[in-house]
């Protein structure tokens, strides 16, 4: 054997071992630790927008230019038809549909699902999904829901990712269907 393929065989050996290492320290994402700090609003009025695929329309008010989105069996949300969704009329409640949707995001850190009030007693907050995962560089928001769903949001300049971390609770306010389409009857 010569020293060449010693050396490479050797190098390949070593990067086996250097990848079987890191890949050693790597460890699942979990949302349900609890997250460091005193109990506190993080950030509100965070708006993303989201595609829901494959989702069940409760109910249709044409009038009020509002839908009732959710899945079969848990939570539902209703909002408001934007100026842009021309089909309202078109849609029926039993829908399957593809909606692509504009919400608000509130996140905090909470004990025991509370969060002190401003007279001191504690408050408490019903969160709709907790923070995942955070990556500042590329301004992600990840979000695990009850349910077991993942979804990421690119989020604005101005969120303070920075003061996010796994396990924050997380309120959604439903703001408005920016377009939808029907995908099933």
């Amino acid at each position: 054997m010569t020293a060449a393929i010693r050396r490479r065989t050797v190098a390949a050996a070593l990067a086996v071992a250097a990848a079987l290492a890191v890949a050693g320290c790597w460890t699942v994402p979990v949302a349900e630790v609890q997250p460091k700090g005193e109990p506190r609003l993080v950030q509100g009025g965070i708006t993303v927008e989201s595609v829901k695929d494959a989702t069940l329309v409760q109910a249709v008010d044409p009038g009020a230019r509002t839908l009732v989105l959710g899945a079969r069996e848990g939570a539902t949300y209703t909002y408001r038809a934007g100026a842009q969704v021309d089909n309202l009329e078109r849609i029926k409640a039993g829908d399957t549909v593809r909606a692509t949707v504009a919400e608000e995001l509130t996140v905090y850190v909470l004990r025991d699902g509370q969060l002190p009030g401003t007279d001191g007693t504690p408050r408490t907050i019903s969160s709709d999904a907790r923070v995942l995962l955070v990556d500042p560089s590329y301004r992600l928001l990840t979000l695990r829901y009850p349910d077991g769903r993942d979804e990421t949001f690119k989020v604005a300049l101005g969120v303070k990712l920075g003061e996010m971390e796994a396990g924050d609770a997380v309120v959604i306010r439903p703001l408005e269907v920016r377009s939808v389409q029907v995908r099933a009857r």
